[in-house]
């Protein structure tokens, strides 16, 4: 019994200390999000399977996915640009923040309305995605809210209130679910779509009170927001124009990548690799979500950032390490749940598993980029990732396994130059803070020495 108390006051010291550092706790609220969004998510259409014709949910899976590409794209990956000023904005925090919702929610509502219009055009008078006016009003609403939404989410971990977020989250998993069964009688695909934009809609307002009249610093001026200066917008600019640019690449190839495996090997292999690509995307997250609170950390003390960078490293690498060697073990039974034909995807599941680590260490190579405001440089590195892994799928790799080599291959090159950039800056870093110091101590040794002369001579 004392061994078992001190076993468990143990896991609560380590529990303790954990929560008690920024990185860690913005690390694992945003790990526990993704946790509980992917089970709410899945519940959500297990639910409307049951609830829903096949029809309706085919067609409100499109309009979902419509709308998450919209505001996907949209957002300009704002996100990083968010983490990478919030902490230091003050009074201006909130001309951001708005300035971001417009931006953003302005962007992805244009892309639905000219995505919509392309469809009006060409698309099959029977097509079930020629939407009505009022259709098609709700759509471009639901793209610039699901835009606000997710921004809401990162102002969050920017201010370093990350345990909001799978609170929100939650918060609208649940309601979406309950809203199904409201609209249940109904029946239409539009009301299960519904069903999914309601409590988005609804959950806005909510958390932008919370954020803006209490975590949100105010201005000196009760009434006027501060504004942007010249400076300030310029070098947002700079940093967004790098960061937009280097995730449009990611996205790119994330998103064609599957469409080319069809087009290349046909849709039943493709089946294969998208749901390889699917579990190795999953534990990507994990990496994503160290790199965010790493971002931010690093805002607020540009002079930790080598030792934040590292500390990001263990807490990734202690969670992916026996997250891929369990999943690489139990593959095989893991894609017969899917059916028997899937386990012969077993081999590239374990190359894409594998790939994994050097995705990772790019990943705090990308967020580095962001604390030092230089994203331009992730942006060549992330074009060199999309290039050559569409490039080498189109025209080297022949069958699932050729596939895998190439993202293995691609991603471990940008690895091994995401590794010597970040040993290079971190060593400055820590080179220039430690002349820094010793400047320092030189200087008030100095002043320690001439107050000694003055005691001594009473000048």
């Amino acid at each position: 019994m004392p061994r078992l108390r001190q076993w468990a006051d143990g896991i609560a010291a380590v529990a303790r200390r954990q929560w008690s550092d920024p990185l860690s706790r913005g690390g694992l609220a945003l790990l526990v999000n993704t946790a509980l969004t992917a089970v709410l998510g899945f519940g959500y259409w297990i639910v409307a399977a049951h609830l829903f014709s096949t029809y309706a949910v085919g067609v409100a899976g499109a309009l979902v996915a419509a709308t998450t590409l919209f505001s996907g794209i949209g957002q300009l990956n704002l996100s990083g640009m968010l983490m990478r000023f919030l902490p230091k904005a003050g009074g201006k925090s909130r001309r951001l923040v708005l300035t971001t919702y417009v931006f953003a929610a302005s962007v992805s509502a244009l892309l639905a309305v000219l995505s919509l219009t392309v469809i009006k055009i060409f698309a099959s008078p029977t097509s079930p995605l020629r939407l009505s006016a009022a259709q098609s009003t709700a759509l471009v609403l639901a793209a610039a809210t699901m835009a606000i939404f997710t921004i809401e989410d990162n102002v969050l971990v920017g201010l370093r209130r990350a345990v909001w977020v799978p609170v929100e989250n939650g918060a609208f998993g649940i309601a979406k679910i309950v809203t199904l069964f409201i609209l249940a009688p109904v029946g239409t695909a539009f009301a299960l779509f519904s069903a999914w934009m309601i409590p988005l809609t609804l959950t806005i307002p909510v958390i932008s009170a919370i954020l803006f009249f209490r975590f949100l610093p105010s201005t000196s001026k009760p009434r006027r927001m501060a504004h942007l200066g010249p400076e300030f917008r310029s070098s947002i600019i700079r940093f967004a124009i790098g960061d937009a640019t280097g995730g449009l690449f990611t996205q790119t190839w994330t998103y064609l990548l599957p469409i080319l495996v069809a087009a290349s090997l046909g849709a039943s292999t493709n089946a294969l690799f998208y749901i390889s690509f699917l579990f190795s995307s999953a534990i990507d997250q994990v990496a994503a979500n160290y790199a965010s609170p790493l971002t931010v950390e690093g805002a607020h003390a540009p002079d930790k950032i080598a030792m934040l960078t590292r500390r990001a490293l263990r807490h990734i690498f202690a969670i992916i390490l026996p997250v891929v060697a369990a999943l690489i073990i139990v593959c095989p039974w893991l894609l017969r749940a899917f059916g028997d034909k899937y386990v012969s995807a077993a081999p590239l599941l374990d190359i894409l598993l594998v790939a994994c680590f050097p995705k990772a260490v790019s990943t705090v190579y990308y967020a580095y980029c962001r604390v030092q405001r230089k994203t331009y440089r992730s942006a060549v590195l992330q074009a060199y990732v999309c290039i050559a892994t569409l490039c080498f799928v189109a025209l080297l790799a022949h069958s699932l396994i050729g596939v895998g080599l190439v993202i293995i291959i691609v991603q471990s090159s940008a690895c091994i130059v995401s590794w010597w950039a970040l040993r290079r800056g971190l060593n400055n870093v820590e080179r220039y803070g430690s002349r820094q110091g010793r400047h320092r101590r030189q200087r008030d040794g100095r002043g320690s020495a001439g107050a000694i002369r003055l005691s001594v001579t009473g000048r």
